[in-house]
C-alpha cells in the first residue's frame, strides 16, 4: 500500500508539471514570440509579416516546450529550465526593444 505522504507528494508534482506545461509554457512561449518577431523585423522582414511569421512558428513552440515540461524527471526540473531559458530571451527582448 501506498503511503498518504507519497501519495499527496505524487499528486502535487503532477499538478506543479500540469502548471509548467501550461502557465510555464505559455509565458516561455510568449517571451519567445516577441523576440522572434523583433529580430526578424531587425532582418528586413516589414513588421506585419515578421509578427505573423513568429505568432504562427508560436504553435510549434508552444507544443515543443509543453512535450518537454512533461518530460522532465520532476516538476522542479521543469520550472528550473524554463527559468533559465527565460531569463537570456527576457534580456534579449528587453535589448531589441525599440
Amino acid at each position: 500500500m501506498i503511503r498518504s505522504d507519497n501519495l499527496l507528494r505524487a499528486r502535487w508534482g503532477v499538478v506543479f508539471h500540469i502548471l509548467a506545461g501550461t502557465l510555464g509554457a505559455y509565458a516561455l512561449t510568449s517571451l519567445a514570440t516577441a523576440a522572434l518577431s523583433l529580430i526578424m523585423t531587425a532582418l528586413g522582414m516589414e513588421r506585419l509579416e515578421a509578427v505573423t511569421a513568429a505568432t504562427l512558428a508560436s504553435f510549434a513552440i508552444f507544443t515543443g516546450i509543453a512535450i518537454a515540461t512533461f518530460h522532465a524527471r520532476s516538476a522542479s526540473r521543469a520550472w528550473g529550465w524554463l527559468s533559465v531559458i527565460s531569463v537570456p530571451l527576457g534580456l534579449l527582448l528587453w535589448l531589441l526593444l525599440p
